[in-house]
């Protein structure tokens, strides 16, 4: 076991906690400057003169544009100075709202969507953004620089990871992830997870369930478990590809359909929120 990775996946979830109250936020989480995640990321710098902000990104479950109140927290990262604001229009008409309405009451079809403008790092975001809407913010990860060392690697992931730890509400709950990285992690799941954990040391074969960096020439492995209520214990497995930069920095890019994922237990009961 890495303590050194559960220290700052601890300190991530402390953070979060002290700076961000969900209460108050409600569906309209949008903080622009966010640095009190960045500055407990001691292995990452983020690019000069870029500041990190977060913003809600929702989903309905029907088609009408103000029914977006699931929804989880997502990064993004914009300019010290900006000040224009990202505003993407849904396409609305009389005539397209009524077609979106028959669409899905009749044949289950989804809604259509285009936005009408970039993102650019010289703008903010100060309202929800749909999946759409927010096609054209880019990862973090593409302004961030990083050592070529195991505990960097770890904070680029949970940086790359961030929205399944930051605050979510109604079904966004559902992305919700609780990693384990020490054995007091463990002293909280349910006993039958507890139980082939326990199987697991008897077995030699614990460090399995806390977070490991392989590295292979350019390419970078990060697998650790977590645990939710509705898919129980999971091997969770992410590629990304290392890109060297001058003065021995880099920074790195996820790979294609890197997510990867193994139930190792799975739940007994589903939780729904």
């Amino acid at each position: 076991m890495n303590q050194e990775f559960a220290n700052i996946y601890e300190n991530l979830n402390l953070t979060i906690g002290q700076n961000i109250d969900y209460e108050g936020y409600a569906d309209n989480l949008c903080i622009e400057d966010a640095s009190f995640i960045m500055d407990i990321f001691n292995h990452l710098e983020l690019e000069q003169g870029y500041v990190l902000g977060l913003y809600p990104h929702g989903y309905s479950l029907g088609t009408i544009e103000s029914n977006y109140r699931n929804f989880y927290t997502m990064p993004y990262v914009h300019k010290e100075n900006a000040t224009k604001y990202f505003s993407p229009k849904l396409k609305s008409s009389f005539f397209s709202i009524v077609k979106r309405w028959l669409s899905f009451n009749l044949f289950q079809g989804k809604t259509e969507y285009y936005s009408s403008e970039e993102f650019s790092p010289d703008m903010l975001i100060s309202k929800l953004l749909t999946d759409v809407l927010a096609k054209s913010v880019p990862s973090p990860l593409e302004y961030v620089k990083l050592s070529h060392e195991e505990e960097a690697i770890w904070e680029v992931f949970l940086l790359d990871k961030l929205k399944h730890f930051l605050p979510t509400f109604n079904h966004g709950n559902y992305i919700r992830r609780n990693l384990i990285c020490d054995p007091s992690d463990i002293d909280r799941l349910p006993d039958y997870v507890k139980d082939y954990i326990t199987h697991c040391c008897r077995t030699h074969d614990v460090e399995k369930i806390f977070p490991k960096v392989e590295f292979s020439n350019d390419n970078i492995l990060v697998k650790c478990c977590y645990f939710n209520q509705q898919k129980g214990l999971i091997m969770w497995k992410n590629s990304y590809r290392w890109i060297d930069m001058e003065g021995g920095t880099g920074n790195v890019e996820s790979c294609s359909s890197s997510d990867c994922e193994e139930v190792l237990v799975p739940i007994k009961e589903t939780v729904r929120y």
